[in-house]
C-alpha cells in the first residue's frame, strides 16, 4: 500500500472510529456545551448545503493526521480532496451521512485560509460563518476540550443522519388520481424543489423509461449527477434514446434559464463525444428559460448548430399520457424513493409531504 493509500485509510478509519463512538452518545453527554455552540453546529451540519459539514470533517480529519496542522490558514495542507475522495468520503456512505464526493473542495473553492473573506458570499453565508467560528474555538481549546469539541461535532452529525434517515415520507397511491392531475402535482413539485437540476432530470428519465419500456429503444443517463458537465463526464447531453447502440434524440434537461455559454457547453460535449450531428432538444420552461435566446417555432441555430426547445411541463404530461396505468405506478414509486435517499434535502423530503398530504 502506497503511503497515499494508508494516509487515505487512516483518515477513513478516524471518521469511521469517531460516528461509531457518536452512535453511543445521546444529547445529556454534552450538557457543557451551551447555546452559541449548539447554534455554530446547527448551523453548519443542518443546512442543504452539504458542503460545509464537508469542510470540518476533512479540518478535523487533517488536524489527526498532522497535529501541526492548521486548516483555518492552510486548508489544503492536509490535501483535502485525497483524503475526503479516497478516505472521509467512504467512511461518510458506510454511515449513511449526506455528503457529495467533492463537497468540501466545491466549498473551499481553492481558498487556503478559512475566515471572514472567505465566507462573504458563500451560501448560506450563516453556514460559511459557523464553519470558522466552530474551527476557531476547535484551535484555540486545550486538548481534552478539543476532544470534547470533536466528539460533540460527531454526535451532532449523526443526529442529523438520523433525522433524515427516519423522516416519514408520504406514500402516494396512484390509484386515487387521475393520471394527469397526479403527474401534474408531481411536475409541479419538481419544479418547486428540482434539488439543483436532479430531481427534473431523474423525472424525465424515468418517465422516458416508461414509455420504452417494451421497446427496442435504450434510455441513457438521468441517473448521474447534475454537478458534472457533459463535457468532463463524457455525455452527449443528459439524457439520449439509443437504438441498437447509435444515440437518436439527444436531451439537455434543465429548469435555469439557458445562456449561449450553455450552447457553447454543449457543442463541446457534441464536439468531444462525436455526436455533433445528432439533434438535441432542450427541455425547459419556456416562459423563463429562453428569453436571451431569440427561439422561433421552438428552434434556436447557433454556431451552425439547430437547437431544439420544448416546454418541460408539457414534455413531462405528454410522457405521462402515453404511460400505461402499471408504468405510471413505476414512475411515482421511482420519484418516491429517489425523495426518500439520504442525500436529498430535508426541504425537498418536507415539500414532498407538503404536495402530497391529501394521501395521509
Amino acid at each position: 500500500m502506497t503511503c497515499i493509500a494508508e494516509r487515505n485509510y487512516s483518515a477513513q478509519y478516524y471518521v469511521n472510529t469517531r460516528l461509531g463512538v457518536a452512535k453511543t452518545r445521546k444529547v445529556e453527554d454534552f450538557l457543557e456545551f451551551g447555546p452559541d455552540v449548539h447554534q455554530l453546529l446547527a448551523d453548519l451540519i443542518e443546512v442543504k448545503a452539504k458542503g460545509f459539514r464537508g469542510v470540518v470533517v476533512t479540518a478535523l480529519t487533517g488536524i489527526h493526521l498532522d497535529e501541526g496542522y492548521d486548516p483555518l490558514n492552510n486548508f489544503y495542507g492536509c490535501n483535502p480532496r485525497s483524503i475526503f475522495e479516497g478516505g472521509i468520503w467512504y467512511a461518510l456512505q458506510e454511515n449513511g451521512i449526506p455528503c457529495g464526493k467533492s463537497d468540501p473542495l466545491n466549498v473551499a473553492k481553492n481558498a487556503n485560509q478559512l475566515n471572514e473573506d472567505w465566507a462573504q458570499g458563500r451560501r448560506p453565508q450563516t453556514a460559511a460563518t459557523a464553519v470558522v467560528e466552530f474551527l476557531r474555538i476547535v484551535m484555540k481549546s486545550s486538548k481534552v476540550k478539543r476532544a470534547r469539541l470533536i466528539d460533540y461535532f460527531f454526535y451532532r452529525l449523526w443526529a442529523y443522519a438520523m433525522s433524515i434517515a427516519n423522516y416519514q415520507l408520504v406514500d402516494v397511491d396512484p390509484s386515487s388520481r387521475s393520471r394527469q392531475m397526479l403527474g401534474n402535482k408531481i411536475i409541479r413539485f419538481t419544479l418547486k424543489y428540482p434539488e439543483s437540476g436532479k430531481l427534473p432530470q431523474f423525472l424525465i428519465s424515468q418517465l422516458l423509461l416508461g414509455v420504452f419500456d417494451a421497446s427496442t429503444v435504450g434510455v441513457i443517463g438521468g441517473g448521474e449527477s447534475v454537478f458534472a458537465t457533459n463535457t468532463t463526464s463524457k455525455k452527449p447531453a443528459d439524457i439520449w434514446l439509443e437504438v441498437n447502440g447509435a444515440p437518436t434524440n439527444l436531451y439537455e434537461i434543465t429548469v435555469k434559464p439557458v445562456s449561449k455559454k450553455r450552447l457553447d457547453d454543449s457543442l463541446d460535449a457534441l464536439k468531444s463525444t462525436g455526436h455533433l450531428n445528432n439533434s438535441v432538444t432542450f427541455v425547459c420552461r419556456m416562459e423563463m428559460d429562453i428569453k436571451e435566446l431569440d427561439v422561433v417555432d421552438g428552434s434556436y441555430e447557433y454556431k451552425g448548430k439547430r437547437f431544439d426547445f420544448i416546454d418541460y411541463q408539457f414534455f413531462c404530461q405528454s410522457l405521462c399520457a402515453l404511460l400505461s396505468d402499471k408504468g405510471f405506478s413505476t414512475v411515482l414509486n421511482s420519484m418516491s424513493q429517489f425523495v426518500r435517499d439520504m442525500h436529498v434535502s430535508m426541504e425537498t423530503k418536507t415539500g414532498w409531504n407538503e404536495f402530497f398530504a391529501e394521501h395521509l
